[in-house]
């Protein structure tokens, strides 16, 4: 299959078409349910054949409306390729650097704003254990301090912060889910908003509150982590989340 057109004056590899069919599916599926903020927030990918450059949207364009030609490439320094590339969101080239630019296992993620994460990201004790994916959160979680002001020292913070873990909730702010796919990165942002949903109306109902036990809780991450059902990757739900954008009529392909 030769070269495909990927946008009116670039053509890409088939590897970096499919991320973009990927990364247009990825925003459309967000928009789905609800977790987009206006045109604000950002997802992004990893050009697979050019593992140093990365595919982001367009600043203003809305989550729904995301197609894979309109995803501009941006080298390592945040930078687009083409010249006359449209506006970018400087936020987004700088997430690029700091988490694409600093982990080799993430290939996507996702930074959003939903109500109920940063209704308990401004809570001192964040995430709690009271249901299952809070269970499956827990020890792939970490916080930082909001800050406004996205210089050279707050990137250098935010990449020691993002250390290991596969989410990043930002106090008073809002999120980052990695992934190695564009699966995996949903599915974490899905179930991020799931848990925060759930435990801000466990709280609202001014009853004692019956956690999991501790023990239980690391041995059930053990137990998730090796299991085939519950490793949450988003790789059984991805495909019918497809399935659902086909039946749409979603030009997101295109």
């Amino acid at each position: 299959m030769p070269d495909t057109l990927a946008t009116s004056t670039h053509t890409c590899s088939d590897a970096e078409w499919q991320t973009r069919v990927e990364l247009a599916a990825l925003f459309r599926v967000v928009a789905h349910y609800g977790m987009s903020d206006l045109a604000n927030g950002a997802i992004s990918a990893r050009v697979p054949d050019q593992p140093d450059h990365y595919l982001v949207h367009p600043y203003g364009m809305f989550w729904e409306e995301a197609r894979a030609s309109d995803m501009i490439k941006i080298n390592a320094e945040g930078q687009p390729v083409d010249r006359d590339a449209p506006w970018l969101n400087d936020g987004v080239q700088n997430l690029c650097k700091w988490i694409l630019g600093s982990r080799n296992d993430a290939n996507f993620f996702v930074h959003g704003h939903e109500e109920e994460v940063m209704a308990v990201g401004s809570i001192e004790e964040g995430i709690l254990p009271l249901n299952q994916p809070a269970v499956y959160l827990g020890n792939i979680t970490g916080y930082i301090e909001y800050e406004f002001e996205e210089d050279d020292a707050f990137g250098e913070h935010f990449i020691r912060q993002l250390g290991n873990n596969q989410i990043l909730v930002s106090h008073n702010h809002g999120y980052y889910a990695l992934g190695d796919t564009a699966a995996a990165a949903f599915f974490r942002a899905y179930f991020l908003r799931q848990t925060c949903s759930t435990q801000i109306k466990t709280l609202s109902m001014g009853r004692e509150l019956h956690l999991i036990d501790p023990q239980k809780v690391a041995r059930y991450q053990d137990q998730m982590a090796a299991s085939e059902h519950y490793n949450y990757n988003g790789k059984t739900e991805w495909p019918g989340l497809l399935r659902m954008l086909d039946r749409s009529g979603s030009d997101h392909a295109t």
